[in-house]
C-alpha cells in the first residue's frame, strides 16, 4: 500500500516525474561515461589462471648453440627460486610437444640453434595466493633484465583464454619496395609499441641480415692428394654436427642405445670471426693412402656470405608481423595509444592516413614507398566480437519494439518499453564498477557481460508488460483513473517482479566468480536489479501518457 501511494504521488506529480527522468538520465550519462574515462575496461575475455605456461628464447640468427644454452641456464635458475615453480623442461633447437598455445604461435617452426621453448610447470591453483598470469607478471620484469645476454628476446607464452592466436596484439606490415625497408618500417614501429607500459615481449618476426661462412672443397687437390672426397665430408660432418655410428643393446633397456660420436667442446670456436674458423680447420687432419696426415684446411676455400632473410607472405602479399602481449591489460587501450603516437610522430617522413577501422597507411614522402599497417591478433577478435555482439543487440532491440508494436499498435508505448529495457544498461556498468572495486585484479566488460546483457531484454520487456496490461486491465475493469491504476499494477506487480530478480540474483552470482563467465553473471546480477527499480519507478512515468490514448 505504501509503494503504491509512493507510485501514485510520484504520478500526480509533474515535478516528481520530471525528477525521475532526471535522475535516470544523469544515472544514464554516468554508466556511459565509465567507458571513456576508462574506469570499465572491455576486453575479450580475463586472463586464464593455468598450471603451466611457457618462455620463448629467440637470439640473433647466427648465435651458436652454447649462447642459447647460457640463456636458458639462466632463466631456469631463476625459475627455480620461486617456490611455486614445480617443474622446468629446457627444449633448445626445437619447440616443446604441441599444446593450445602452441598451434598458432609457431612453436613447431623452432629449428634453430639460436631457439629454444622452456616449458614451466607451477603448483595448482588451490595450493597458490596467486594468479598464473600475475605471477608470469612478476617474473617477467627480472628475467628479462637478468637473462638477455647477447641481445637475446624473452617471451612468456600463457595459455589463451579465448580463440588462439599468433599474440594479443599483432601489427601486420604490408608493401614496401623491398624487405629491407620493409624490416626498417617495422622497426619504428615496434619502437613505439615498446614505449607503452603495458606492453610487453615485443619482437619482429624477421631475420636479421648476418655473415655465414660456407666451405667450398677443392675436389683437384683433394684428388691429387691421395685422400677420398667422401673422407673429407666425413671427416667434417663427424668433428661439428655430430652422428649414430653404432648402437648398444642392453637387457633392461627398451629400446637400442644409440652411439653418438663428435668432437667435444675444442671444436666451438672462440669468435665468429673467419680467422677462428680457419685455425680450428687447421687443426684437422686426414691421413692420406700414402699414409701422411695433411690439414683440411688445405682443401678448403671459406666463403663469406649474407645469410638470407625468411620471407613471410599472407594472401600472397608479402609481410612482416611485430607483436606484442599486454600485461594486466586489454588490448585496445595501449594500442589507441601508440596509434595516436603513430599518427604525430611518423607524419614528419610519411603520409599518414586512416583506412578502415584502426589500421593505417603510410607513404614515404622521399622514396614515395607505400606500407600498410594492419593490426590483428586478439585485438582483431576482440573488436569483431564486440561489433557482432552490439548488432546483435540492436537487432534484438529493434524486434522487441516492432512486436510490441504489432500488439500495443502504439509506437510511443513500444519505444517506452524498449527504453526501458536500455536502461539496465546501468545496472550491468556498475555491477561491473563495484566488481572491480572489491577484487584484486582488472574486472572487464568482457563478451560474456554483452551476452548478459541481450539477455535481460527479454526480462525487462516482459516486466514492463506485465504492468500495462493489469493497468489496462484495471481501467476497464474497475474504471480506476490512468494514475491510480498504473500505481496498484505496480505495487501489485512487485513482488512477482522481485522474486524473479532474486531468484536471477542468486543462480547468477554462481557464475560472478568464474574466470570466463563472471561478466555474464555480473550482467544478470546487476541488470536484474535495476531492472526492478526501473519497472518501479521509471516504467510508471514513461507509460501513463501513453496508456490513455490507448
Amino acid at each position: 500500500m505504501r509503494l503504491e501511494n509512493f507510485i501514485y504521488n510520484i504520478l500526480e506529480s509533474p515535478r516528481k516525474s520530471f525528477f525521475v527522468y532526471l535522475i535516470t538520465f544523469i544515472l544514464f550519462a554516468l554508466s556511459i561515461s565509465t567507458f571513456p574515462t576508462q574506469i570499465i575496461k572491455a576486453k575479450m575475455l580475463p586472463g586464464k589462471d593455468s598450471n603451466t605456461f611457457s618462455i620463448y628464447v629467440d637470439l640473433k640468427d647466427g648465435s651458436s648453440k652454447t649462447q642459447t644454452k647460457k640463456v636458458t641456464r639462466c632463466i631456469a635458475k631463476n625459475l627455480q627460486k620461486n617456490e611455486l615453480v614445480t617443474n622446468i623442461s629446457v627444449f633448445i633447437g626445437e619447440g616443446q610437444p604441441l599444446d593450445f598455445a602452441a598451434l598458432v604461435k609457431q612453436s613447431a617452426l623452432k629449428n634453430k640453434q639460436s631457439q629454444a621453448e622452456i616449458m614451466v610447470n607451477i603448483k595448482k591453483a588451490q595450493e597458490r595466493d596467486i594468479t598464473s598470469y600475475n605471477l608470469i607478471s612478476n617474473l617477467r620484469e627480472d628475467i628479462q633484465k637478468n637473462c638477455s645476454y647477447y641481445d637475446a628476446n624473452i617471451k612468456f607464452i600463457e595459455l589463451p583464454s579465448g580463440p588462439p592466436v599468433l599474440a594479443s596484439i599483432v601489427a601486420e606490415i604490408y608493401g614496401g619496395k623491398s624487405f629491407q625497408s620493409r624490416r626498417e618500417f617495422s622497426n619504428k614501429i615496434a619502437l613505439i609499441l615498446k614505449e607503452q607500459t603495458s606492453l610487453v615481449d615485443i619482437d619482429i618476426m624477421a631475420d636479421e641480415d648476418y655473415v655465414k661462412y660456407e666451405l667450398e672443397l677443392d675436389n683437384n687437390k683433394i684428388i691429387k692428394s691421395g685422400v677420398s672426397l667422401e673422407q673429407i665430408k666425413n671427416i667434417l660432418y663427424l668433428a661439428y654436427e655430430g652422428k649414430q655410428i653404432s648402437v648398444v643393446n642392453e637387457n633392461n633397456a627398451e629400446n637400442q642405445i644409440p652411439i653418438f660420436l663428435r668432437l667435444d667442446e675444442s671444436r666451438l670456436l672462440e669468435n665468429q670471426e673467419k680467422r677462428s674458423l680457419e685455425n680450428k680447420l687447421q687443426t684437422l687432419k686426414v691421413i692420406n693412402n700414402q699414409g701422411i696426415a695433411i690439414d683440411i684446411y688445405s682443401f678448403i676455400t671459406i666463403k663469406e656470405v649474407i645469410k638470407e632473410a625468411t620471407l613471410s607472405s599472407k594472401n600472397l602479399n608479402m609481410m612482416i608481423n611485430v607483436i606484442a602481449e599486454t600485461n594486466k591489460d586489454s588490448q585496445i587501450y595501449p594500442l589507441l595509444e601508440a596509434r595516436n603516437q603513430m599518427l604525430n610522430q611518423l607524419n614528419d617522413k610519411y603520409i599518414v592516413s586512416k583506412t578502415n577501422m584502426l589500421n593505417l597507411s603510410f607513404t614515404d614522402k622521399i622514396t614515395n614507398e607505400k606500407f600498410d599497417l594492419i593490426f590483428d591478433g586478439e585485438l582483431k577478435v576482440t573488436i569483431d566480437t564486440f561489433i557482432d555482439l552490439g548488432g546483435a543487440f540492436i537487432i534484438a532491440l529493434v524486434l522487441i519494439f516492432f512486436l510490441m508494436v504489432m500488439y500495443y499498435k502504439s509506437f510511443a508505448l513500444s519505444g517506452g518499453i524498449v527504453l526501458a529495457s536500455f536502461i539496465s544498461i546501468v545496472g550491468v556498468i556498475f555491477a561491473h564498477v563495484i566488481m572491480d572495486m572489491i577484487t584484486r585484479d582488472t574486472f572487464y566488460l568482457t563478451a560474456t557481460s554483452l551476452i548478459g546483457f541481450i539477455g535481460l531484454i527479454g526480462i525487462n520487456s516482459r516486466n514492463s508488460t506485465l504492468i500495462i496490461d493489469f493497468s489496462r486491465q484495471l481501467v476497464e475493469e474497475k474504471g480506476l483513473s490512468i494514475n491510480q491504476a498504473i500505481a496498484k499494477a505496480t505495487a501489485t506487480r512487485s513482488k512477482p517482479i522481485i522474486l524473479t530478480v532474486l531468484t536471477m540474483v542468486f543462480a547468477s552470482s554462481l557464475l560472478a566468480t568464474d574466470a570466463v563467465f563472471g561478466g555474464l553473471g555480473v550482467a544478470l546480477i546487476g541488470g536484474t536489479l535495476i531492472s526492478y527499480i526501473v519497472s518501479m519507478f521509471f516504467v510508471p512515468v514513461i507509460i501513463k501518457n501513453q496508456l490513455k490514448k490507448l
